[in-house]
């Protein structure tokens, strides 16, 4: 049960460059994995890994371009879209609890 309890809890959880990353792109607006991991001196994988995490979870969101090359542009999600996400997982975690309680 506390492993169940422990898996919850660590999916409201985010990784500090998570929260840097969504605040750099609402005051900046689209940017590109390089120049997201020039601003905040992280490494383009671990921006990457982040930007897979957060564009799964609806938190930022991309579009596709054409700048001589083709790729994306990531934006951050209106935050009241965001707190509504976290508010619907934390609904699923007390549903699960409740379960797991019965």
């Amino acid at each position: 049960m506390l492993d169940c309890i422990n898996k919850l809890i660590r999916s409201l959880v985010f990784h500090s460059s998570e929260v840097e990353i969504y605040e750099l792109l609402l005051r900046k607006g689209e940017m590109t994995v390089s120049e997201i991991a020039k601003e905040l001196e992280l490494s383009t994988r671990i921006v990457r890994e982040r930007l897979k995490k957060m564009l799964k979870e609806g938190i930022v969101g991309r579009r596709l371009i054409k700048r001589g090359w083709i790729g994306y542009v990531y934006f951050a999600e209106n935050p009241q879209k965001v707190l509504e996400i976290i508010k619907r997982k934390l609904t699923n975690i007390i549903e699960t609890l409740d379960e797991i309680k019965t």
